[in-house]
Order: structure tokens, then C-alpha cells, then sequence
């Protein structure tokens, strides 16, 4: 589900059962605003908001044609044929030895022996050893939806780091969700004997014909859907029953295209299941590690006040955006958590460092304000305090004193940041808090602070 960058807002209230399915799972309410204050109500696709890619549409107050129903219907079977044959398909792979093991790359799928003459024309690895298997995101071609699909991956210091710090933690389970190599390496160390479980969830349906039911679900992080229902719920709800007397961990790397909002509502699903399996009245929450762009830090800490940025990099191996060699400052991903900051020891190696008076590891660029009393730099850059804000700022940035805040040097006093309310324009508050939702409203324009711009009257 794409980040919401336009006039439609997300529903969250709305019971899931009562919504209509499209290919993906049960659709997602929202709601479109128009300038004059109407607003309309629709279901679409949880997790592709392009529509090429999923074209489901339906007004909310729409009355649907039994023929529609019918082939919406015929959708959900065919995915779920579609399944039984990828469980089929790995069961055969298994039986075959590595000198035989075909797999097309341009189809993203393990062939059988009377199938290789249909790939003839198409990219293609052959022999496929047990080790390869065990790393099937290395031989995946990345769908390149990055709203939608978690197609970024972990470099080797990343899944090292995220590792490492299980293990100190004491962790014993891993939900694996849209994080891939994680679950590798930890089925990896599995077989030297690590006593480390994982389960994948991830909507990729190719990890289909790799992994067994017990160790991977097809699942639709956007509205918390397990595909194969029956199946993959049972295998979920047992994973999480099954760590009674274990510490388990969420570990998620969601495609940074995605809603805040519906990922955080998904993570307090899975940590609800989690609490109902155990039948406890214990205040506990499940351990998270999030990774996401540091950018999105205010939106996380609004659904989630209880979870924290840390500075870590996070590094990836198909992305010049998101690698610290290729980036001048560093990678943009942090990991937010709800885990103490000063349970996780950063890299001393890289330059991270303990402070002792935020209690928590910061990055060699982050030096310690006393006047802020934090850590304060997000970027990688070295903020600076600027006394007449009272806080610190981004070093590209000088206080201005007709705008009365720091801005860029270039920049043009008085002029309207894109950001706060979309219905009236006001920037003390965002669309969904406007007090004006619903009604015809001419747009305002506000400074910085809050307040309205006023016209200025020229006299005749």
C-alpha cells in the first residue's frame, strides 16, 4: 500500500469480514476528499494502490451483481489451486538431486524435468545445490514494486548485526515478516545445530516452492491476511502457542511505499494473537524490530508512542539509495523498536558509541547537546543547535528571522511548506484531525507556526 501522499485517507475501523476480497485479500476501506468538502467511500486493494496491478474498485454504498460475485469468488479458488500446486512442487524438488534442479529465472520458478523445453528461451540456472536453495532471495529476480513488495534486501553486515542481536536478546523465535534473509540465515543456522526458530510471512508467492507450509505463509502484511487460510493460520497461531517458555521477536522490513498507519495496525494484531495464545493478563509486549526510512520516525512514534529510532544503518545489497558505501551519510534505514534502546549495542567497530546520558548507542556523527539534552541528529549528519529555535537543526539549514525558523539558505521567506492539513491547509494539524472534514471549506494559506496568513488591504 503506497505512502499517502494525496487527498484519500485509509479506514482502519472497518470489521475485516465484512469486506469484499479481491486477489490479495480482503480489500481496504477508503475515503477520497474534494475541495468542496464531499467525500466518497470505496473499497480497493489493501496492497497495491496502483491499479494496473490490482484494479478492484468498488464504492462502499455499491450494490454488486451476483456475476460479479461469482467471479471474485472464482479469484480466491484459483489462488488457492495455485498454492496446492506450489506445495506440490516443492515436495518434488526436494526429491531431486542438484545435478537436475533447474530453475528459471525469468519465470522465478524451480522446473520440472518435462518442463525445461517450455523455458527453453528464457534465462535459466542449472544444477541448484541445497546450499543455493537455502537462499532462494539470491536467486529471485526482485519484483520491483517496492509499495508492495519488500524487494530491497539485507546486505551480509545487516543480517550479521539484526543476528547478533537476537542472540543477546535471548531470543529463541523469529516472525519473520517481509524479511526474507533473516529467515534464511536463521534456517541456515539451524542446521549447525542453532536453536533459533523462524517463520516467514511474506506476500512473495515464489518462497511457495521453497519452504514447506510449517516454515513459510503467503500473507498480506496490509490487512493481516494469511492466504490458504486454514493452513497458514493454524501454522501462525502454532508458532506463536509454541513459545510458552521462549522469548519470541518480530522482525519486519516492510516495502517503505507502505502505509504507517496500516503497518502499525498489523503489528498490534500479531502482538493481540500473541497475548490471546498465551492467556495471560501480563502487560508484555512482543519485542519488534522494525526497519524503516528515518523520515517516517513522527509517523511511527504517533501510532506506536512506546517505540524508539535507533541509530544503526541499515544496509542493502540491490540499492544504491539505501547502501553506506554508495550514500555519502550513511543509508536512510534506522530500526525503530519497542525494545529498551539500551539493550541493543550498536557496532563499536563502526564508529557507534554508548552514550551514557541517553542511555542508548548513538552514531559516530551524533554528538550529544547539552542544551537539548539528546542525541539529536536522524540523518547522519552532525545537527547543530540554533539558539533561537531551542533545538537543534540540520547543518544545511540557517536561522532566518522574517520567517522566525531555520531554513535553507536558498529558500524564499514566507513560502508554504508542503506539509499539514490537506482539507484547509492549516499546519497545526493533518486531514484526518481537520475539525472541517465534510464541509465545503476554501483552502487557507498558514506560516509556519500555525497561524493564518492575512491579506493585505491596499488602500485606493
Amino acid at each position: 500500500m503506497a505512502a499517502n501522499i494525496s487527498d484519500v485517507d485509509v479506514l482502519l475501523e472497518e470489521n475485516i469480514i465484512d469486506r469484499p476480497f479481491c486477489a490479495h485479500g480482503p480489500t481496504s476501506l477508503f475515503v477520497k476528499y474534494t475541495v468542496d468538502g464531499d467525500s466518497q467511500q470505496f473499497y480497493a486493494c489493501s496492497a497495491f494502490r496502483d491499479r494496473k496491478e490490482c484494479n478492484f474498485f468498488q464504492r462502499k454504498d455499491e450494490k454488486v451483481s451476483e456475476s460479479k460475485r461469482t467471479a471474485r469468488e472464482t479469484i480466491k479458488t484459483e489462488a488457492d489451486q495455485a498454492y496446492k500446486k506450489l506445495k506440490k512442487r516443492c515436495h518434488k524438488l526436494r526429491k531431486l538431486k542438484a545435478i537436475a534442479r533447474v530453475f528459471c529465472v525469468t519465470c522465478g520458478q524451480f522446473l520440472l524435468p518435462k518442463e525445461k523445453d517450455d523455458h527453453s528461451q528464457h534465462e535459466t540456472q542449472s544444477s541448484v545445490d541445497d546450499d543455493t536453495i537455502s537462499s532462494p532471495s539470491r536467486l529471485f529476480r526482485p519484483l520491483d514494486n517496492n509499495k508492495t513488495y519488500a524487494q530491497y534486501l539485507f546486505s551480509e553486515s545487516t543480517i550479521q548485526f539484526t543476528m547478533n542481536v537476537l542472540k543477546k536478546l535471548k531470543i529463541s523465535k523469529v516472525l519473520c515478516v517481509g524479511a526474507p534473509r533473516i529467515h534464511e540465515a536463521i534456517q541456515s543456522d539451524r542446521i549447525k545445530h542453532s536453536k533459533l526458530e523462524s517463520l516467514l510471512l511474506d506476500l512473495d508467492y515464489r518462497y511457495q516452492q521453497i519452504y514447506p507450509p510449517e516454515k513459510f505463509c503467503r500473507y498480506n502484511m496490509f490487512n493481516h491476511y494469511f492466504f490458504n487460510d486454514s493452513t497458514s493460520e493454524t501454522v501462525f497461531s502454532n508458532f506463536l502457542t509454541e513459545s510458552d517458555d521462549k522469548n519470541i521477536a518480530i522482525v519486519t522490513d516492510p516495502p517503505f511505499g507502505g502505509l504507517v498507519e496500516v503497518l502499525a495496525s498489523t503489528f498490534k494484531k500479531i502482538t493481540e494473537a500473541w497475548k490471546k495464545q498465551r492467556d495471560t493478563i501480563e502487560d508484555k509486549e512482543l519485542p519488534v524490530l522494525w526497519f524503516f526510512p528515518y523520515f517516517m520516525e513522527k509517523r511511527i512514534v504517533d501510532c506506536l508512542p512506546q517505540y524508539s529510532m535507533l541509530d544503526y544503518k541499515v544496509d542493502y545489497d540491490n540499492h544504491a539509495l539505501f547502501r553506506g558505501d554508495v550514500k555519502k551519510h550513511g543509508s536512510p534505514v534506522r530500526i525503530f523498536t519497542n525494545i529498551p534502546p539500551s539493550q541493543i549495542e550498536l557496532p563499536s567497530s563502526e564508529g557507534y558509541w554508548y552514550c551514557s546520558e541517553c542511555k542508548r548507542y548513538s552514531g559516530p556523527e551524533n554528538v550529544h547537546c547539552q542544551m537539548c539534552d539528546s542525541c539529536t541528529s536522524k540523518d547522519g549528519r552532525t545537527y547543530r543547535h540554533c539558539f533561537k529555535c531551542e533545538r537543534c537543526v540540520k547543518p544545511s539549514k540557517v536561522h532566518c528571522d522574517k520567517c522566525g525558523i531555520c531554513q535553507l539558505k536558498d529558500h524564499k521567506c514566507g513560502q508554504i511548506i508542503g506539509k499539514g492539513c490537506h482539507i484547509c491547509g492549516n499546519l497545526s494539524h493533518k486531514r484526518k484531525d481537520c475539525p472541517n472534514k465534510g464541509k465545503p471549506i476554501k483552502r487557507k494559506k498558514f506560516k509556519q507556526d500555525g497561524r493564518p496568513i492575512k491579506k493585505k488591504k491596499f488602500s485606493e
